[in-house]
């Protein structure tokens, strides 16, 4: 049994490839950079340490990639894939309202988790009607909190550093003034 596990099914056919994001910050500084900002969520923006000066360059990269993960999916495909559901499952199609208020919630979420939830679905769902956007998002619930909260981190974290460069640099003018006029 020393045989090693394939990383991926060889029976899952994929219909629409996708790219993998480039990843451009090192997982090494991203991650230091996660931990930094994770640890320093509750400070005030004062008592702020210095940070390394590797993990303030990446913090922009950093930002972006965040929200590269949360980026909203397609609603044309999200509809295309409920009414497949519907039409497979032998159910008659909502209202028309009702359906594009659920494609609405649903192409908010990143393309790959709305796939995984809508797969999930796709396999357990058995019950005789017609899944909520609840039976989507518990899912993947977890997966796009973390998400949100790892963008909500960065984003609090580059505020505060901008403002204690602010605040150095009032202090700077602050302390020329007073120097010029002493």
């Amino acid at each position: 049994m020393s045989a090693a596990m394939p990383t991926a099914s060889s029976n899952i056919v994929q219909l629409r490839p996708q790219a993998a994001p480039a990843v451009s910050v090192p997982p090494t500084v991203t991650r230091r950079l996660e931990c930094w900002s994770d640890s320093l969520r509750d400070e005030p923006a004062i008592s702020l340490p210095d940070l390394p000066h590797d993990l303030v360059e990446a913090l922009p990269q950093a930002i972006e990639e965040a929200q590269a993960a949360l980026v909203p999916s397609n609603p044309g495909e999200v509809l295309a894939a409920l009414t497949t559901l519907i039409a497979r499952k032998g159910f008659d199609l909502p209202d028309e309202f009702a359906l594009e208020m659920d494609c609405e919630i649903i192409a908010a979420w990143p393309r790959d988790l709305w796939r995984t939830a809508f797969r999930s679905v796709w396999e357990n769902f058995s019950y005789r009607r017609i899944p909520e956007v609840a039976d989507f998002k518990k899912v993947i619930a977890a997966e796009l909190e973390e998400r949100q909260a790892r963008l909500h981190r960065l984003e609090s974290l580059r505020l505060k550093l901008e403002t204690v460069r602010l605040k150095r640099q009032w202090d700077e003018v602050s302390r020329e003034r007073r120097d010029r006029a002493g």
